[in-house]
């Protein structure tokens, strides 16, 4: 029997918090293999971080841990056996995309771009990739752009970027995981400082707040719950939406 279908038998017999934790696994399995900790769960899910713990282990695991090792065994399994085709997901999220193209909030984005001394692009862990493709992207269509790094934290660039540069960020999740780096957007003064865009996957996400233009994006890896396949492309994409917005075409 598979984790996540013990979980769904599990659940009559877990606490409050237990089934906050298993609910969101079962429908979000690849956020458990993408985020690495287990604090990252329970912010997700809105539970707590020993709440998390205490379900790996009531499912036989000796943690968190060696629980997402098990899970992305499975869900590498159920590619390998699947019948849907990948690209087929994807064709999903780029039809979604178009509503993007003609958003009011990717044109919103782009004019508070075009108007930026520089353009400072942050992502952390994995969506780091996405920003460094969209400062190469930007720097080739000739704007002052530069990445950001991950590692020192959004924190210490508060004395460095003014009112007059710009914060283009990406993360999936839009900073809803515990302790998230991308929560460090609230010590930018606002409305005094840097013009912030968001680009996220998860609507109503913590740095909304924070964000002068957010533009939400379609999740392609929670179309497809029990596949684990990645969100990069979809960022990737929306660069250039952005970059066609910028150019006024």
């Amino acid at each position: 029997m598979s984790v996540t279908q013990t979980m769904k038998e599990l659940l009559p017999e877990l606490t409050r918090s237990e089934r906050k934790a298993a609910e969101y696994m079962i429908s979000h399995p690849v956020d458990v293999v993408r985020y690495s900790s287990s604090d990252a769960i329970a912010g997700l899910s809105g539970c707590s971080r020993s709440a998390v713990v205490r379900l790996a282990k009531r499912l036989g695991f000796s943690g968190f841990h060696e629980f997402k090792i098990q899970l992305a065994k499975e869900l590498n399994e159920y590619v390998s056996d699947s019948s849907t085709f990948i690209s087929d997901y994807y064709m999903k999220a780029l039809e979604e995309l178009k509503n993007v193209e003609k958003s009011a909030s990717i044109y919103a984005a782009s004019d508070l771009l075009k108007k930026a001394e520089h353009i400072y692009c942050y992502g952390h862990a994995h969506s780091r990739y996405s920003a460094k493709q969209a400062a190469f992207r930007l720097v080739r269509n000739g704007f002052r752009a530069e990445l950001l790094d991950y590692a020192t934290g959004l924190k210490e660039y508060t004395g460095i970027i003014s009112e007059r540069d710009a914060i283009l960020v990406f993360s999936i999740s839009g900073g809803a995981q515990n302790g998230s780096p991308v929560q460090e957007l609230q010590y930018f003064d606002r409305p005094d400082g840097p013009k912030i865009v968001l680009f996220t996957m998860t609507s109503h996400s913590p740095a909304e707040k924070y964000a002068d233009v957010t533009v939400l994006l379609p999740c392609v890896s929670r179309m497809a719950p029990d596949v684990f396949i990645d969100d990069a492309p979809v960022f990737y994409m929306a660069i250039e939406l952005l970059l066609e917005a910028m150019a006024g075409r």
